[in-house]
């Protein structure tokens, strides 16, 4: 497989190693210092200016359950 990243053929084992492990490492330095990480703020289904109708279509679609 060419890796558009790397301009090179790497199989899909390597790439799903290295995959991996940039999200372990990622999540390691999250844990390791969790107040540089940024916040996404959330809210409740139906409590902000969003419906629960919309949030089920946006939702069907993100998913692909649509």
């Amino acid at each position: 497989m060419l890796s558009p990243f790397r301009g090179r053929f790497e199989s899909w084992t390597v790439i799903r190693a290295r995959m991996l492990r940039e999200t372990e490492v990622f999540i390691e330095e999250a844990l390791r210092h969790p107040e540089q990480q940024i916040q996404i703020p959330t809210l409740k289904v139906g409590s902000g200016t969003f419906t629960h109708l919309f949030a089920q279509a946006f939702w069907a679609q993100v998913l692909g359950t649509s």
